[in-house]
């Protein structure tokens, strides 16, 4: 048989021969296991790896050895002919060592989630703290007048929400409202509810006692 002729496993057999080099030796300066190149000297390509990592051994093999790895490639080739047939898609697992690439779309997602998370953290005071809410001239228990117009008067958050006995008040930006009711003789109620965006309502309940003049029987008011 030819150096043309020999198969793969004859031409690294007698090449490790001239060398002088075992073949635990090989594996050592190739960083090819040496499970792996028993495996091409006895023929069992059917239980190697895909064609990427064998062409991959047989040029570390090569450069120990000082031959030229295409040609032990081609001889691999010839003596496995399942090989020819593999797919385009057989590739080399991913460099561990390699960073990998940062998704730019996931950074900037990222980015916002936290914007935006931080932005609401900041704001949760003015989201869930109890609402304030100023009525300037209505008494602590009952305010007592003697007309019938009367003008609640207050200030509160220009963000919240204000209600008076279930109608909404639109502040100005400032948060100062009012509004013009007419009393009915007497005691009149007024419930105040004040709520948050994310709040629990905050309600305070004030009373207007509307008092009127009657004449006695001498002709006098009382």
């Amino acid at each position: 048989m030819t150096q043309d002729e020999k198969n793969l496993s004859g031409f690294i057999v007698e090449t490790l021969k001239v060398r002088g080099i075992t073949l635990e030796k090989l594996s050592q300066l190739s960083g090819v296991p040496e499970g792996a190149l028993e495996l091409l000297l006895e023929e069992r390509f059917d239980k190697l790896p895909s064609a990427p990592y064998i062409h991959g051994y047989l040029m570390k093999i090569a450069e120990v050895l000082g031959i030229d790895g295409d040609d032990l490639w081609r001889r691999y080739l010839k003596n496995n002919e399942e090989l020819r047939r593999s797919g385009e898609e057989d590739t080399l697992p991913p460099n561990r060592f390699i960073t990998p690439q940062i998704n730019k779309k996931v950074v900037i997602i990222a980015v916002c989630i936290i914007v935006i998370g931080g932005y609401f953290i900041l704001r949760l005071p003015s989201l869930l703290g109890k609402p304030g809410l100023n009525l300037q001239n209505l008494d602590e228990n009952q305010t007592i007048v003697k007309s019938s117009q009367f003008v609640i008067e207050g200030s509160m958050n220009p963000a919240d929400k204000l209600t008076v006995n279930g109608e909404v008040i639109y502040p100005d930006k400032d948060g100062v409202f009012k509004k013009d009711v007419s009393l009915q003789p007497g005691f009149n109620t007024f419930t105040f509810e004040v709520k948050k965006l994310l709040g629990n309502p905050y309600t305070i309940t004030k009373q207007v006692f509307y008092e009127t003049s009657t004449i006695n029987n001498n002709g006098g008011t009382q």
